[in-house]
């Protein structure tokens, strides 16, 4: 018997959520439930798009995806922003959603992971979702460089930061073989390199006024990572990390146990340090880094579902609720 999906729209009330971008991604259900979702620094909301549907149409929520600001834009856009505008501007978007809606979740991927807990110390939501979280770079593809990442952040100017940088490399957080060709055509070098300068023409040859066209960063996201944006990034981990103990909503984290950029101690790291007496773990096979679009999605989608429902359920003792998948431990 085939699931019931519920009819779907993209416009209605998140329509007017406070900094909204036009890379956002809204889903209507005219639901009273939302679930908000975080991409990656250096990603898009792309990489949550299959995550946003599966939640909409099978359970009938409403779905937010939030694009983080400097994201889907220039890669000099990346460099001028701080983790400090991240925070803020999830918290801003939480406020919206929370005086709209009865039920609130959120739930981010990899420093979008980050955010989401720390969202919750300030704003009210009804459970977390943790994707890959990202305090410890210890996967088995972890660059040999990555240990002195932290003198470079103490001994180089933060204005230079952005001279220096990571070129992402195969396998890009995907264990799925035709995706992770696409994504290493897309990030070839020659590649980056003409769309950049496709987006800068584009820029330039826009008549005064309009809109220039949305740059290739929108759906690809960017393949560099610069000094300054990870120093931003260990600031969010070194904050987030001395606030754990103040966490006491529902937890689901979910990471592949052979995620090549960070080792599911990440996890143990998020389910040691929270005070929630509902938390739980999943640790996914066949999968890397990026789990919301590698082989193993549809799983995240249905644990996130059946932790979500729970949620809502011990608040409505009555309401029937799916069985999950994998193996689960709390």
């Amino acid at each position: 018997m085939r699931p019931h999906r519920h009819r779907v729209r993209r416009a209605g009330l998140l329509d007017h959520m406070v900094a909204r971008r036009k890379t956002d991604f809204a889903l209507h259900a005219e639901s009273n439930v939302l679930v908000y979702l975080i991409h990656g620094v250096t990603g898009t909301p792309a990489e949550m798009f299959y995550l946003a549907r599966e939640l909409a149409r099978k359970n009938g929520w409403d779905i937010y995806t939030t694009t983080l600001p400097g994201h889907c834009t220039r890669l000099r856009d990346l460099v001028k922003t701080h983790e400090q505008d991240w925070r803020e501007h999830v918290h801003m978007q939480l406020s919206f959603i929370r005086d709209r809606y009865e039920y609130v979740f959120v739930a981010g991927l990899s420093a979008g992971a980050l955010l989401a807990l720390e969202a919750s110390t300030v704003a009210r939501v009804d459970g977390i979702g943790v994707l890959s979280p990202t305090f410890v770079y210890d996967g088995w593809n972890t660059p040999w460089y990555d240990a002195i990442l932290p003198f470079a952040m103490k001994v180089v100017p933060l204005p230079l930061q952005h001279l220096l940088f990571h070129i992402d490399g195969p396998p890009f957080g995907i264990k799925d073989a035709e995706l992770q060709a696409s994504v290493r055509d897309a990030y070839r070098p020659v590649t980056v390199l003409r769309e950049w300068l496709n987006d800068w023409w584009a820029q330039r040859k826009a008549p005064l006024g309009t809109v220039p066209p949305t740059p290739s960063a929108a759906s690809k996201g960017y393949p560099i990572f610069p000094l300054r944006t990870l120093t931003e990034i260990d600031r969010l981990i070194v904050r987030v990390r001395a606030q754990l103990r103040e966490i006491t909503t529902p937890t689901m984290i979910l990471q592949a146990s052979d995620d090549d950029m960070t080792s599911p101690r990440n996890a143990s790291i998020v389910y040691d340090g929270i005070s929630s007496e509902d938390k739980q773990v999943v640790l996914l096979d066949d999968c890397y880094h990026v789990i919301t679009v590698d082989k193993q999605r549809e799983v995240v989608a249905e644990h996130l579902s059946t932790f979500f429902l729970l949620q809502i359920g011990s608040k409505r003792p009555h309401q029937h609720l799916p069985t999950g998948q994998g193996s689960c431990s709390s």
